[in-house]
């Protein structure tokens, strides 16, 4: 059985948005906004409810995608890792993203955040040199610091920069 591509209707010469939500096909409601069909969608399925308030999509595939990335970055291993699995995905889904960019970027925030406490926990083990604290330190300070401008910029985007 071969696996069938879903296809969105745009018109000549418009591209398709990768991060937004799709239109109905091949109905009588295929005029409707895709706010409205995320909502049905969501409404029928649970599971998508939770990935569209989490990634701010409704595309499962993009969903699938952005949660593994967070999963990845949070220190998670491809084959499963309930902890890091939930962990990721409970923390994107707090920054609650509300379009596509907000999405990527939560999930970078993760990313960097746990990567951050994990160079912190490097430092604290026990026996460590001096020149190994200073460098797990340097190295969580970094991050931290990229942490809080990501911080800034989601603030920034959400108030449309004022």
């Amino acid at each position: 059985m071969a696996a069938s591509k879903k296809r969105y209707r745009t018109r000549p010469g418009q591209a398709t948005p990768t991060l937004a939500l799709p239109r109905a096909q091949g109905t009588a409601h295929s005029d409707r906004p895709a706010a409205e069909l995320a909502k049905k969608l969501t409404k029928e399925d649970p599971v998508m409810a939770r990935v569209h308030q989490a990634f701010a999509t409704t595309d499962i595939t993009l969903g699938g995608y952005l949660r593994l990335r967070a999963m990845l970055a949070a220190g998670g291993k491809p084959v499963k890792d309930n902890f890091a699995n939930s962990y990721s995905f409970a923390a994107v889904h707090s920054l609650g993203a509300r379009d596509g960019p907000e999405a990527l970027l939560a999930v970078q925030m993760v990313g960097v955040h746990s990567l951050a406490m994990k160079f912190l926990a490097i430092a604290a083990v026990e026996g460590q040199t001096t020149a190994g604290i200073e460098l797990s330190t340097n190295r969580a300070d970094r991050l931290l610091r990229t942490f809080a401008t990501q911080v800034e910029t989601l603030k920034k985007y959400r108030s449309k920069g004022e």
